[in-house]
């Protein structure tokens, strides 16, 4: 006889959303962990780029670290990083960001944005070297259009390049709330109840989160808030428990980020699927009557001894499909009954469980040879 056990899914793991909210990245709390992607730079190698101790903190740029990228002699003109960690935001109007760079040798600096609807490249050349020059970017003319990649190109000479360079640049400043990845977004189903768990690596102005969840693909609705950190370049962790729910019932959810001055973003949704059930659940076989195999689903509201058996009209039990302990969920088992006679059959459930239940349910099927 063959037994398949499928046990439902009951958490989710999301990478998601953008609330946490920042204007500059700095490589002190933004941009220093993010995933910089080298390219077109010869013979160079992944330590061509790095985050460095700031080569003159005494100057306009104090700060400790910068991003320090390595062109080597034999690169292409448009040698550089990108990284697609910036999260998706839409182009203001008159929007001219700002970056510090600090260079051996005078040439263009680029600030390319892509990876949404815009896709535009501006170059600036540096007018000093070895000290630290803000250069600023003209990107007005993409007002309405959304980014989610940076792209630099700290030395772009004419062609052929004349030579190597070593540069720095910092504090990428686009002068607008530009919000910030989650770390991650949680959710699963605790018994009776939903724990949802999120964290946050950095929050500006954060007043708080509105818990929202849907029921069965309805509206959202707030079931509960929970207090943000206000302003925090520490990384955050948070969790919810809803114990309001039924079973059986699709749940699923979203955080709403609110400011103190009101403004607000949503993550994105998990869904949770089925919740579990509040009593123990023995399903009618599928199909009945059948012609050898068929299908047993039962539903466990807690860790539980199971035992599921098949026994004939006069008692004897002629197979065991469950003997042991099992987690809260749904279990669906296929029977064969290839070996077994036509007839009635009596399949019963029996459960014990760490929520101090004990049931027993039985069900009929017929075998139609």
């Amino acid at each position: 006889m063959k037994r398949l056990l499928l046990l439902s899914l009951f958490f989710i793991s999301v990478s998601v959303s953008m609330f946490a909210q920042f204007s500059t990245i700095d490589f002190e709390t933004v941009g220093n962990n993010w995933d910089w992607n080298i390219f077109a730079n010869g013979t160079g190698d992944s330590t061509d780029f790095s985050i460095a101790p700031n080569p003159d903190n005494t100057g306009i740029n104090t700060s400790s670290n910068a991003a320090k990228f390595i062109v080597n002699p034999d690169a292409t003109v448009f040698a550089g990083v990108y990284s697609d960690d910036l999260p998706d935001f839409t182009i203001p109007e008159n929007f001219m960001p700002t970056v510090m760079v600090y260079k051996d040798v005078i040439s263009d600096f680029a600030l390319k944005l892509e990876g949404g609807t815009v896709n535009h490249e501006v170059k600036v050349p540096n007018t000093v070297i070895n000290q630290w020059e803000e250069l600023t970017f003209d990107f007005s003319a993409d007002e309405g259009l959304t980014a989610g990649r940076i792209t630099i190109i700290p030395d772009f000479p004419p062609d052929p390049r004349p030579g190597g360079s070593t540069n720095y640049f910092d504090n990428i400043d686009f002068g607008v709330v530009i919000p910030v990845e989650l770390t991650s977004f949680t959710g699963s189903y605790v018994g009776q109840t939903v724990k949802l768990n999120w964290t946050t690596a950095t929050e500006l102005n954060n007043n708080g989160f509105d818990i929202q969840r849907s029921v069965e693909s309805g509206n959202f609705v707030t079931v509960g808030f929970v207090q943000g950190k206000g302003t925090s370049t520490e990384t955050t962790n948070y969790s919810f428990v809803d114990k309001n729910i039924s079973s059986h019932t699709e749940y699923s959810y979203r955080l709403k980020q609110i400011d103190f001055d009101g403004n607000y973003s949503f993550s994105d949704i998990i869904n949770l699927g089925a919740s579990l059930p509040v009593s123990l659940v023995l399903d009618q076989n599928y199909p009945n009557p059948f012609n050898p195999v068929t299908n047993i689903s039962f539903a466990l509201p807690s860790k539980s001894n199971v035992s599921l058996e098949i026994y004939n009209l006069v008692g004897q039990k002629v197979m065991t499909l469950v003997q042991g302990s099992l987690e809260e969920g749904t279990y669906n088992y296929t029977v064969d009954a290839s070996n077994l006679s036509s007839g009635i059959y009596i399949y019963s459930l029996s459960s014990s469980g760490d929520n101090g239940l004990s049931s027993v349910i039985t069900r009929k099927m017929t075998l139609l040879k």
